[in-house]
């Protein structure tokens, strides 16, 4: 990344993963660090689903982005990390322009919304 992207992800204030073709983690920003309260170090290369709780198919929406290289917006499912209760959040997923099998996955909290 460059400095100005590396500031740009650093500076996202939502929870953002990265996956690989394979649904693991390649890197989380800051706030996904403290969302998931582990480092982006730990959590790289390990399963999303061994970290991360969703109350919905997400597998699935993660091949339909890959597929169609198109986002796709999951609203209104629970969220949660094995070790705090779950929050519900809206879920963004897309594809990367330079990576087509990897995936961009926010997670808004919904329960901070005013």
């Amino acid at each position: 990344m460059t400095e100005f992207t590396d500031a740009l992800w650093a500076s996202l204030p939502i929870p953002a993963l990265i996956l690989d073709g394979d649904d693991r983690i390649c890197d989380a920003n800051p706030a996904a660090e403290q969302f998931l309260n582990t480092s982006a170090k730990s959590l790289s290369g390990h399963p999303v689903w061994d970290k991360l709780f969703v109350d919905a198919p997400l597998e699935v929406s993660f091949a339909r982005v890959r597929d169609a290289q198109a986002p796709l917006f999951v609203n209104s499912v629970d969220v949660g990390t094995g070790t705090r209760k779950p929050v519900s959040c809206d879920v963004q997923i897309c594809s990367l322009a330079d990576k087509p099998d990897h995936v961009l996955v926010l997670l808004e909290n919904r329960e901070l919304q005013g």
